[in-house]
């Protein structure tokens, strides 16, 4: 009896300890990972970059099938209006039917090496836009990561606002209660009902922060808004510790390092370099026209004025034919030039991408940088502006203070608990930037 009631308890101690992150993700709340997951799955620039490896694979199915022969088969029936007249071994006849079939096919046996060009070009252009599908999601997963937080952010700061106007509600109350025994006059009263408006416009306005932000994350994820969306925080950190913010720093490098390292892992360098090589081969595909084109052939073909003696009108040939371009009115050169000029802005780009990546990851690293000194920094003023608001709150209610220093100090408190809570998203939103820009965002 004993051992059930320990097995009773021991299920119920369970179940209260189900941690609170999994009673919140049991209401359909959107933890970080599952907000990736929705906008990888349904947002419409991933769903084109897919497509858009689709129809490179199309290309490259193409590019492959020249390498095989063409074959193909056509059939006719002609009625004239009057009689054909045929000869058929030694007869003579007439008819107004005319048939026949023919089955050709063709093989092209060189062509100055552009059938091998265009499937390497083929396979490089499939590879390319696969590096682009790739960096379409990681440019995803950050934008959602940043929209998360910032969701977060506004929604704390409705909370900051509440708490803000809770307080000079509580002041009102107590300065009316003041007025009553004569301690101060009836215009602190109405300064402070001012003030206690102007907080109440505070939270609206944060309120409709809070649910744009939240909209905003819905359309980027690619799923209809609706007003019962939330989130769950319970994976964010609470605060950010000197301890955590030097442990991320030491997993970076120093700047020339983490460039090096960024053109080697992003998709989008290694997309760009893959157009490089593609637009190298499409200069060869153009040059091919100076050379001669040699094709194999065969037909079989049958033709009479009736539909009979199959055996007997049929013929079978085939043969080999050689063309050579002598004068092509220019075209071939100019393709040739084109596709120089194509390269060359291949190579412009990639050389501009290489100096973008460079100047991204220093932007990120001057913002985590800035990031880490305001998370710093916001704590001592928090800490400062509580300490001013608990000092002008007592002056006031000795009669040492006036109302608009009360009224300053907790301006300034509610101003640095918003800096707290900024500043700790700011920095958790810097430190994704950096792994963006380092190419540690893999999908």
């Amino acid at each position: 009896m004993n051992r059930y009631r320990t097995i009773i308890a021991l299920v119920a101690a369970v179940i209260c300890a189900i941690p609170a992150q999994a009673q919140t993700t049991a209401q359909g709340a959107y933890t970080l990972d599952r907000c990736v997951e929705t906008g990888l799955k349904h947002n419409i620039e991933v769903l084109r970059a897919e497509n858009s490896v689709d129809r490179s694979k199309t290309f490259r199915k193409q590019a492959l099938g020249d390498f095989l022969p063409s074959l193909s088969a056509r059939g006719s029936w002609t009625r004239y209006d009057r009689d054909q007249i045929g000869i058929r071994g030694n007869e003579l006849f007439t008819s107004r039917n005319s048939y026949s079939y023919n089955v050709e096919a063709g093989l092209t046996v060189f062509d100055g090496l552009r059938n091998f060009n265009t499937a390497d070009q083929s396979l490089l252009d499939y590879k390319a836009s696969e590096q682009g599908f790739k960096r379409t999601k990681e440019n995803i997963v950050f934008l959602v990561q940043q929209s998360f937080f910032n969701v977060l952010r506004f929604e704390q700061l409705v909370r900051v606002a509440e708490s803000n106007l809770e307080r000079s509600r509580g002041q009102l109350d107590r300065i009316k209660e003041m007025n009553a025994v004569g301690s101060v006059p009836q215009a602190d009263v109405y300064r402070q009902q001012v003030t206690v408006g102007n907080d109440e416009l505070a939270v609206i306005e944060a309120e409709n922060n809070a649910s744009n932000a939240n909209v905003d994350l819905q359309a980027l994820l690619g799923i209809s808004p609706r007003p019962d969306f939330a989130l769950y925080s319970g994976d964010v950190p609470e605060e950010i510790t000197t301890t955590e913010m030097q442990s991320y720093r030491a997993s970076l490098s120093d700047f020339e390092e983490m460039v090096a390292t960024a053109l080697e892992t992003r998709s989008d360098m290694r997309q760009s370099e893959l157009t490089v090589e593609s637009a190298e081969k499409g200069v060869s595909i153009a040059s091919s026209g100076h050379y001669p084109q040699v094709n194999a052939f065969a037909q079989y073909t049958w033709n009479n004025l009736a539909l009979e003696a199959f055996d007997q009108y049929d013929r079978f040939y085939y043969g080999i034919s050689i063309s050579l371009p002598i004068f092509s009115n220019f075209q071939i050169s100019s393709n040739v030039q084109r596709s120089e000029i194509a390269l060359k802005d291949a190579e412009y780009t990639r050389e501009q991408l290489r100096r973008r990546i460079a100047t991204d990851i220093m932007r990120a690293l001057n913002d985590l940088e800035a990031a880490e000194k305001n998370a710093e920094i916001s704590q001592k003023k928090l800490q400062s502006a509580r300490e001013d608001q608990r000092i002008a709150q007592e002056r006031y209610n000795l009669g040492a203070g006036t109302l608009l220093d009360m009224i300053t100090a907790n301006a300034n408190f509610t101003l640095a608990e918003s800096d707290v809570v900024n500043a700790r998203y700011n920095y958790l939103v810097a430190r994704k930037q950096m792994d963006y820009q380092l190419g540690r965002i893999q999908y």
